[in-house]
């Protein structure tokens, strides 16, 4: 019975599309998945950015609080001309194993800022300064890819 639904499982992952959906599935199990996001810019100036792009289980309001951490991060370094094109990352998301409440209205957030990463970390910490360009989407069921849109500025 166990085999069975970890081939449930294998599969369920292998059919997202992804290596890293595989490679979540046989060795952390289910309370960890995948997300794919594209984020697109346009308008931005020449030049080199650090791209970070965060996802929430849950939002009550506006955007995330200072007190609530992200599910899942990644970030890494961009060009204007890559965000016009489209830049696809993929997020590997740690939530309970069985959550006690089901997440509600759960959203990703993307923002860049200029200058490079810092790869030492995966963006999980990080918050949009001022001035910075982002873009909000909620997430819809077991939506396993979003497109995000950076047009709104954060205001100091």
């Amino acid at each position: 019975m166990a085999r069975r639904k970890k081939a449930a499982s294998i599969n369920r992952s292998a059919t997202a599309g992804s290596w890293l959906a595989l490679l979540v599935a046989t060795t952390l199990g289910d309370g960890v998945d995948t997300l794919r996001a594209e984020v697109r810019a346009n308008g931005l100036s020449r030049g080199a950015f650090r791209l970070v792009v965060q996802s929430y289980a849950r939002n009550d309001g506006g955007g995330p609080t200072r007190w609530q951490h992200p599910i899942g991060s990644v970030q890494r370094a961009v060009t204007a001309e890559e965000l016009r094109a489209g830049v696809y990352v993929s997020l590997l998301e740690l939530r309970e194993a069985v959550p006690s409440v089901s997440p509600a209205h759960p959203f990703v957030v993307a923002w860049i800022e200029a200058g490079e990463p810092d790869l030492e970390f995966d963006g999980r910490m990080a918050r949009p300064g001022p001035g910075s360009t982002y873009g909000v989407v909620r997430r819809v069921g077991k939506q396993d890819a979003v497109h995000i849109s950076l047009n709104r500025t954060v205001v100091g």
